[in-house]
């Protein structure tokens, strides 16, 4: 059976709510600290939907992979969806957003108008302070992806809306450009199948 991999885009936050850029993990972030009540909920939700679909038969049960980004929201919601186990992976981390992490979208509005506008616009632009551009998270997630061994087990994987957005495109080796037309929910599921043309995308049925 071919590889599939599972995305799944972390639970909700405080900081995805407030419209805030997200600071870059820290050695020692208390994983559990990051889930409030209401992604709690959700996230108990989202297993009982899902857990038994993505570890039973279809998938060859324990044969299942687990990663997930090195962020605490993303560790945390890998644990309470029932992975426990997952491995940590550079490659899946959010964009690092250089000066502009721990600053408000409504903030940044008001001091940068113009930068903010290019880095909605431009997948080559860098957030000021070695930040990355949408085209860096791209190369690096499609470099993951494709040498993820093809054994046939599938994969697991909790990260962020811009690691799937840039996974997506690379499955339809689609322009970067059209990272503007991907919307990513909290909790929402992308599956890529590994075939001998490449990977392709897969509509994740609920």
């Amino acid at each position: 059976m071919p590889t599939t991999v599972w995305l799944v885009s972390h639970a909700a936050n405080a900081a995805l709510r407030s419209g805030t850029f997200p600071r870059a993990p820290v050695a020692g972030d208390d994983a559990e600290e990051a889930l409030e009540a209401r992604a709690l909920a959700a996230l108990a939700a989202w297993r009982e939907r899902w857990h038994a679909r993505l570890t039973g038969d279809e998938c060859d049960g324990e044969a299942l992979r687990a990663f997930t980004s090195p962020a605490a929201i993303a560790r945390a919601s890998a644990y309470a969806a029932g992975f426990a186990g997952a491995t940590q992976s550079d490659a899946l981390a959010d964009t690092a957003f250089g000066e502009w992490q721990g600053k408000r979208l409504a903030q940044l509005a008001r001091e940068a108008p113009e930068a903010l506008a290019a880095w909605t616009r431009d997948p080559a632009f860098r957030p000021p302070g070695d930040g990355e551009s949408f085209d860096d998270v791209r190369a690096r997630v499609g470099a993951w992806l494709d040498a993820l061994p093809d054994t046939g087990h599938d994969v697991i994987a909790f990260t962020h809306a811009s690691v799937m957005r840039a996974a997506i495109l690379h499955a339809l080796a689609a322009p970067s450009s059209s990272f503007r037309s991907i919307e990513i929910a909290p909790l929402s599921v992308t599956a890529l199948r590994r075939t001998q043309h490449g990977w392709v995308w897969l509509a994740a049925i609920d």
